[in-house]
């Protein structure tokens, strides 16, 4: 079974996680941020929750940096073997034509 994955459709697959990634990081970065503001005002269970939330916050964004480390590496290698792919046909090719 073979897939044909153009070029650009790798690279857009690319640029766009790259694009993700990085709305993510911000929006998590914003909510530390603004969150660390507000458990500063609380007390009690509810500032246990929060710690609670923060700690599961932290797991979160370092989950996030593992899967997207993954699917860049999965989607560079795929770039990689279409290119190499591509310029072993070439050679096939024109060791063909020159027949």
């Amino acid at each position: 079974m073979t897939v044909k994955i153009s070029h650009q459709g790798v690279q857009d697959a690319i640029r766009n996680m790259q694009t993700a990634q990085t709305e993510m990081r911000e929006a998590l970065t914003w909510m530390e941020n603004n969150f660390t503001a507000l458990r500063d005002t609380l007390t009690g269970q509810t500032r246990t929750s929060w710690e609670e939330f923060n700690d599961e916050l932290k797991r979160i964004k370092t989950q996030l940096e593992t899967q997207y480390g993954t699917a860049m590496t999965t989607l560079q290698r795929m770039h990689s073997r279409q290119i190499d792919g591509d310029q072993e046909g070439g050679r096939t090719l024109g060791t063909l034509q020159g027949s």
